[in-house]
């Protein structure tokens, strides 16, 4: 029997698991022995590679921008050049972590509004920080759990490698899991708990949540995520957007305040020390007639804010969830069609 040419597809997928193994095993060690500022101006000139070569993927990720309004008086090649560099950045970076720890986190990754997280904390009941998937958002993790807060990460994949397939795919998912999630100073929520609840959770850890919380310990989530079974749909970037209602509810529930927290790739700004800078912004004002509802819409318009100046920080996310709203029974942005 003759055997089949192995697929055009399939061989790519599986010379980027081989590249991945190799970076999070053996390159990110040398990559961290570089400035922030050179690995900036590489991942510049990698972004207009990665660019020249997109093809569809360029024109899809312009397609989302223009539909929720984000080209408007902006250079587009500009735009797609800098959302290439930022996604590039926002995984390439994290091979700083192995230098990340309390004596070191302010020069790696400064903090905007730490303030605002201790005053809500003073209230005794914890606090759940916002933290879309927008820019470099995992490097939250180290910002907050390096200078002493006890963090707990709520993901739909956290605790072990197993999500991979096979071949150089599960080498890549383990050396990255050994890398970053592995070496966090957080507790992670595992979201792949069954758990019954009356919040609208599907497979999440309800009660660890609630738990840590209890503790007055920070909970960090992801207000942009696909996990649940209950969708509130709002208007965001002129489109209808489905969010998950779960924090505003428990926000109300439990008297826990809420912060919308953003992280911003600085490799404009000049610094040649920092790899991310962490804004955090005072607690949503909750009100005795205030709804979940009510509260999303309060979010929507900081999340839309930021989106609005900083798009390249948005792009990469809004192209991942335009190609998952092919199979998505939820996709984050309504299907037109």
């Amino acid at each position: 029997m003759m055997e089949q040419p192995e697929h055009p597809q399939r061989k790519q997928i599986q010379i980027g698991a081989f590249l991945k193994w190799l970076y999070w095993r053996y390159v990110r060690v040398w990559f961290s022995l570089l400035s922030p500022g050179t690995v900036n101006r590489l991942t510049k000139l990698a972004a207009r590679l990665q660019l020249a070569l997109a093809g569809k993927r360029s024109q899809i990720m312009l397609e989302e921008l223009e539909l929720s309004s984000l080209t408007k008086e902006r250079d587009t090649q500009s735009l797609l050049l800098n959302a290439f560099q930022n996604q590039l950045n926002s995984w390439i970076k994290q091979c700083y972590l192995r230098k990340c720890n309390g004596k070191t986190i302010d020069k790696y990754i400064p903090v905007e509004g730490l303030a605002h997280l201790d005053g809500a904390l003073r209230q005794g009941r914890g606090a759940i920080l916002l933290n879309p998937h927008f820019g470099p958002y995992m490097m939250i993790m180290p910002a907050l759990g390096y200078r002493g807060y006890k963090v707990n990460q709520l993901a739909i994949q956290a605790e072990s490698p197993r999500v991979a397939r096979a071949g150089f795919t599960l080498l890549a998912n383990k050396a990255r899991y050994e890398a970053v999630e592995k070496t966090m100073p957080i507790k992670f929520i595992n979201a792949g708990t069954e758990t019954f609840d009356n919040f609208g959770l599907r497979n999440m850890a309800i009660r660890d949540v609630l738990s840590a919380l209890r503790k007055n310990e920070i909970v960090l989530y992801p207000p942009t995520g696909r996990g649940g079974r209950q969708w509130q749909s709002a208007l965001f970037l002129g489109r209808t957007a489905n969010f998950n209602p779960v924090p505003y509810k428990l926000a109300l529930k439990e008297g826990v305040p809420l912060l919308p927290v953003f992280l911003l790739d600085i490799s404009e700004s000049g610094n040649s020390e920092s790899v991310a800078r962490l804004v955090i912004e005072p607690p949503i004002e909750i009100s005795a007639v205030d709804t979940p509802e009510g509260l999303l819409i309060k979010y929507i318009m900081i999340l839309t804010a930021y989106v609005q100046r900083y798009p390249e920080h948005f792009a990469f996310f809004q192209f991942d969830m335009r190609l998952k709203s092919q199979w998505d029974d939820h996709p984050f942005f309504a299907r037109t069609n």
